[in-house]
């Protein structure tokens, strides 16, 4: 597979990539809409702060649909303005936030030059590279993670002899302090057996009725029903 502007792929999975996107182009946009707007700071920060309130990762989601269906689907030429007002729209409106940086033309003109290097250049240098970004960022929540809780590296994940050690020296810890915490807890547990019981109940008691105010509201046809920007009003005319 040759692809236009592209060097010879070094792995066989950037190849498989590869071919995958210039069989389905419409699956590539998706894919590179995603990587955009992950790379977007001002709208991670305004989705990793909840500026939308608690619905924040559902408009997030409603915005992310909107374009993929835009973008693969229109039968209208996509231009630019009508991007960058609509990027504009969903960050006031959604997300209480006037992003006045720059930020927003940028991704526009993101957004824009992925839709021409897939479906008119079939060039997918941008795409794999922001692929490989997107890589990287994965690598470094895994490591943070095993960095605070190893035990909690999923089956699979642990590829290095540093990753090994810390797993290995972690669990060491926790079972010297399993130990100290074990002998420790003999001596008292007759004693206070009686006072944690009371405690229990008195937690059990404290728990939240209401628990229909927590759930959420499922129409007659099974589909759960969230408060959405003004009912998620059609933003995009086909």
């Amino acid at each position: 597979l040759h692809i236009a502007g592209m060097d010879e792929p070094q792995s066989s999975e950037e190849k498989q990539m590869l071919a995958s996107w210039a069989n389905k182009p419409a699956t590539a946009i998706e894919i590179g809409i995603r990587y955009i707007l992950d790379e977007w700071s001002t709208f991670t920060l305004a989705l990793e702060q909840s500026w939308g309130g608690p619905d924040s990762q559902i408009r997030a989601d409603y915005m992310y649909q909107d374009l993929c269906s835009w973008f693969t689907k229109s039968k209208k030429p996509v231009k630019y303005g009508e991007v960058e007002s609509f990027l504009h729209e969903v960050m006031e409106e959604d997300f209480q936030c006037e992003a006045e940086d720059g930020s927003i033309e940028l991704t526009t003109k993101r957004l824009m030059q992925l839709r021409k290097d897939v479906l008119e250049n079939k060039n997918f240098d941008n795409l794999l590279l922001m692929w490989e970004r997107a890589r990287r960022r994965q690598g470094k929540k895994v490591r943070a993670n095993a960095e605070s809780r190893p035990d909690q590296l999923e089956e699979g994940v642990v590829e290095t002899a540093d990753d090994i050690e810390l797993v290995e020296k972690y669990e060491m810890e926790q079972e010297e302090g399993g130990d100290r915490k074990n002998n420790s807890a003999n001596t008292n547990n007759t004693s206070n057996g009686n006072e944690g019981g009371r405690r229990d109940m008195e937690t059990e008691e404290q728990q939240p009725t209401d628990a229909k105010a927590q759930e959420p509201l499922v129409d007659e046809d099974g589909f759960e029903t969230v408060t959405s920007r003004k009912q998620r009003r059609n933003r995009r005319k086909k």
